[in-house]
């Protein structure tokens, strides 16, 4: 409904004046009349004549004011001037300004088209009231009756594809439209619809047409119901590909063939669930897991892990998940349950580390309403074999997804990769990457089926398995993507990589990025730009920049920074510079602390110009910097669980005064290292607040073959006053440095903190 302002035009007439009645006496008509000079000016009374008072009779001057000009008047609805009174006058024998004492009943409002009844009424100074009527009609203003015309031509119509067409323009006097929705996540202000998901209820949506002629606005909603997607009749036809296993940090077989099964003839691979968990063994110990039906609708996958507890006794813990392929959910009993069953990797990103005690939060039961995000699951069955089948990307982001190795599919083959190689890859693992998006796919134009999953996924993505999603007030993320969906949907494939190249970037997040495209084309890489970037995102960079300038200036390139420890303060302070953590950094570490001269006291880890890597090279580097246990915390947003580990390190520590700098481009774990290093007392944090950085990160394959990073449920904390706290805005540093590159600064610092200053 269209709100309307009101704004009352009330004339307020000065107070009528009433004077006492000047009466005079008329002599009869016996009397002689009494004279009056006829070229002087008339008296106001006249002089009574000497009559018998028992005959005469007095009279009374009694002629009434007259009004003139009243007549009904019309006036346009808005009218920034209207003179109630313009035109009209009164004649009266004796008063000559009777029309400032004019006192009027009635209101005109200008904001509201009708009529408006006015009464004027006049009193002369005789006594004689006078009163005269007419009525204002407030008529449309001449663009509001074209806006309204406008807006009585405006019918909701829908194209071929059922999306609504929404006219920006009127059709009779081109008045300006412009749509809003109470509901973007249903239909967009575009007219685009995304219809709810399986299972849910149909919604009823209002578009706003906002209409605009000249400075007249109104509005017109429209009331339109969506129905819910419908679910898949069946299965209608399969492949059989070959799966190559790539990871070198997990040994996973590779297998001739795997079936990979179609719905309605469409183009999205689904995949039986026991057939995945056996395809990636190696990743996982598929061996302890179990895939057991339940009823005639619901899938069970447990497992059971057996360990050592920090006392020595055994511990038996049991993770289970249930697939409702009738309701299309999938519940567990907590988050634990995506990683627990993980294979160990090649490399011992934990060597020397023992973890020998914990304090636990427990995780809480978690279901995930897979058919809100239109994913239908089926149950299939060819003659004795009954297959469980789940797209398989959804299928891949539940059961692989957090334990760093993912299964892509590329319309040919089967790959299994792992993020490490995703993350950070050499000049091999850039050539993987380019071979697995090689396909004879590259000549198809992307599947509408494909599109809408893709846009499902993302969603479904960034509700569960995002760590930032707390940043976002919204139900889901869909009432955010949307922005993106008809351009999903309806564009050409290369836009449509555009747009999921958007998405990544517009979470503002240094953990989340666009590593490729997919294979409905060939290969191509996109250029990020500045404007790609949210503002905490370019705030970063800026403070990169203007760092890397300073290491410039003090070493001729940023980077070129020293290998090994820089002596200053007459040798006693030792700076060692850590530009980023691999598996080999605590290794090169030790190496430059056993080269270090006598003459040192303190030793400072310059983290200045860190933006992260590995969080085991963290930890074993804090066994070089003390001997007691070292606590490492985080929490998961997805089920409220949390976790403290407290570890302890077989490395000899190193006795110094530790000191760690940090600026706005200490990010992700060297963060941590700044966070555990101040809460535990292991170190002085110095320099400037760094930028942040909780979440680990992990890799997502959307249907259309992209390949997102994106911060995890692994949200790296503090522990202060018995709360979990995320590190993700950074580290407050306990002395601050203005020129973080600055001996002398430094030195001044480091002798307050040892002064104890």
């Amino acid at each position: 409904m269209k709100k309307l302002f009101f704004m009352f035009l009330i004339l307020i007439a000065a107070a009528t004046i009433t004077a006492c009645d000047k009466k005079t006496t008329q002599a009869p008509t016996t009397a002689a009349p009494t004279t009056v000079a006829p070229t002087t000016a008339t008296p106001t009374t006249v002089a009574p004549t000497t009559v018998a008072p028992t005959t005469a009779a007095p009279t009374t001057l009694d002629i009434a004011p007259v009004f003139s000009g009243v007549v009904d008047r019309t006036v346009e609805k808005g009218a920034s001037k209207f003179n109630l009174l313009e035109g009209i006058t009164i004649n009266d024998d004796f008063d000559t300004n009777l029309l400032s004492q004019v006192v009027v009943t009635g209101q005109v409002d200008l904001t509201t088209v009708g009529e408006y009844p006015i009464t004027l009424t006049v009193t002369d100074v005789a006594g004689n009231e006078v009163s005269a009527s007419f009525v204002v009609t407030v008529i449309p203003s001449a663009q509001e009756t074209m806006a309204m015309e406008d807006a009585d031509a405006i019918s909701l119509t829908l194209d071929s594809s059922g999306n609504y067409v929404l006219p920006t323009s009127g059709s009779i006097n081109k008045s300006q439209i412009i749509w809003t929705t109470d509901r973007s996540d249903i239909i967009t202000r575009r007219g685009f619809v995304i219809k709810p998901g399986i299972g849910e209820d149909p919604v009823t949506v209002t578009l706003t047409a906002n209409i605009i002629q000249g400075t007249f606005k109104t509005t017109i909603p429209f009331e339109v119901v969506v129905e819910p997607n419908v679910e898949l009749t069946g299965i209608t036809s399969k492949v059989s590909l070959p799966f190559e296993g790539t990871s070198t940090e997990y040994v996973v077989a590779n297998q001739e063939a795997v079936d990979v099964f179609f719905a309605d003839n469409g183009a999205l691979p689904y995949i039986d669930v026991q057939t995945f968990i056996n395809m990636i063994d190696g990743a996982i110990d598929s061996s302890i897991v179990n895939v057991i039906p339940v009823g005639e609708d619901i899938l069970r996958v447990e497992y059971s892990v057996e360990f050592e507890d920090f006392d020595g006794s055994m511990v038996t813990e049991s993770y289970w998940a249930e697939i409702d392929f009738t309701a299309n959910t999938f519940t567990v009993n907590n988050f634990s349950f995506f990683e627990n069953y993980v294979a160990s990797t090649s490399s011992d990103y934990g060597e020397g580390l023992t973890y020998v005690d914990a304090s636990y939060v427990d995780g809480q039961q978690v279901t995930i309403p897979l058919g809100f995000y239109s994913f239908d699951l089926l149950i299939h069955t060819e003659g004795e074999t009954t297959y469980y089948l789940m797209p398989l990307h959804v299928t891949n982001l539940l059961f692989a997804g957090n334990i760093y190795y993912d299964v892509y599919y590329n319309g040919d083959k089967l790959w299994g990769i792992d993020t490490f190689t995703i993350s950070g890859p050499d000049e091999e693992g850039l050539a993987l990457l380019e071979e697995i998006r090689t396909s004879s796919f590259n000549s198809l134009t992307a599947p509408k089926d494909v599109r809408w999953a893709t846009y499902n996924f993302l969603a479904l993505s960034i509700d569960y398995f995002y760590g930032l999603r707390d940043r976002y007030d919204v139900n889901s993320y869909y009432e955010v993507l949307s922005a993106h969906a008809k351009d999903i949907i309806l564009s050409t494939d290369q836009f449509m990589y555009q747009k999921v190249f958007q998405v990544a970037y517009s979470l503002d997040d240094l953990h989340t990025s666009h590593v490729f495209t997919g294979y409905y084309d060939a290969p191509f890489d996109i250029t990020l730009y500045l404007n790609d970037l949210g503002p905490k995102t370019v705030m970063f960079y800026e403070g990169l920049w203007a760092m890397q300038d300073l290491l410039t200036a003090k070493f001729g390139s940023y980077e070129s920074l020293p290998t090994t420890a820089r002596l200053i303060d007459n040798n006693k302070t030792a700076i060692i510079y850590l530009t980023g953590f691999t598996i080999d950094t605590p290794n090169d570490f030790k190496a430059i602390m056993d080269t270090l001269p006598t003459t040192v006291e303190n030793v400072v880890i310059d983290l200045a110009y860190n933006t992260g890597g590995n969080l085991g090279a963290v930890l074993r580097i804090f066994g070089y910097m003390t001997e007691d246990q070292i606590v490492y915390h985080s929490q998961n947003p997805a089920d409220g669980s949390a976790v403290s580990y407290f570890i302890e390190s077989s490395y000899v520590a190193y006795d110094y005064n530790w000191f760690i700098v940090t600026s706005s481009v200490t990010f992700s774990a060297a963060n941590l290292m700044a966070s555990m290093a101040k809460e535990q007392g292991i170190a002085t944090v110095i320099g400037k607040n760094s930028s942040g950085g909780a979440s680990s990160i992990g890799a997502i394959y959307s249907p259309d073959g992209s390949c997102l990073l994106i911060s995890t449920n692994n949200v790296l904390s503090t522990y202060i006053d018995g709360e979990y706290y995320s590190i993700e805005d950074g580290v407050e540093v306990e002395y601050l440095m203005s020129n973080v590159t600055s001996d002398s600064i430094l030195i001044s610092v480091i002798e307050q903190v040892n002064a104890g200053n």
